[in-house]
């Protein structure tokens, strides 16, 4: 009997963090976009990927415990190690970064570093428009955010996001976490300008 083929979605790059219950991410297909970066008219290269929920294919997340945060890091710069996504916070430079539902070390901007939460955002209150919807007003939400041009052109970078399943959305979640992670390598400089980076990752 012939195998059914593989239908699991292959990961997309650069992409923002999730509070969902579930994780499954798919790839758009050749989908490249050229973001305008600041106001010298410099462009950046991206893959623009988005996360998908799916409540019947994918479990609900383990409750994770809470881990200090550091208020003044050594010379590794390390906040905190092994965090849950809900320790988060909008400019959190990540070390370890393995996907939006993923724990990460946070880290001072300053040190090195493969992702970064780039901001929140959050949809409009209506009833819920669906996956497709959803997933189209979250990544636009994410490609929105303003990015320091100087930063974002050292490497190749990948939208990650977090977005409302329906089962959140019920609840009253209406949050997009949106990170971006570097397919290879490390930087060490915040991706946000400096009125929008944490003042100190450790605050």
């Amino acid at each position: 009997m012939e195998e059914a083929p593989d239908e699991r979605p292959a990961p997309s790059p650069y992409q923002p963090a999730r509070r969902a219950d579930t994780k499954v991410t798919r790839r758009f297909g050749g989908r490249w976009g050229w973001i305008a970066l600041g106001t010298a008219g410099v462009v950046l290269l991206v893959v623009f990927g988005a996360g998908r929920l799916s409540n019947a294919t994918s479990p609900e997340p383990a409750v994770q415990s809470a881990v200090p945060r550091n208020p003044n890091p050594g010379i590794d710069g390390v906040v905190a190690a092994s965090a849950p996504t809900s320790q988060f916070r909008v400019g959190d430079c990540l070390r370890g970064f393995s996907g939006p539902l993923e724990p990460a070390t946070i880290v001072l901007c300053t040190a090195s570093h493969d992702a970064q939460l780039i901001g929140l955002a959050t949809l409009d209150d209506t009833p819920y428009p669906g996956d497709a919807r959803t997933e189209t007003k979250s990544e636009a939400a994410c490609r929105a955010i303003e990015l320091e041009a100087t930063v974002a052109l050292k490497g190749n970078w990948s939208y990650q996001f977090s977005r409302p399943s329906s089962g959140t959305w019920a609840a009253g979640d209406r949050t997009v976490a949106c990170f971006l992670s570097l397919d290879e390598g490390t930087v060490d400089a915040s991706l946000l300008p400096a009125a929008d980076g944490p003042e100190a990752a450790a605050g």
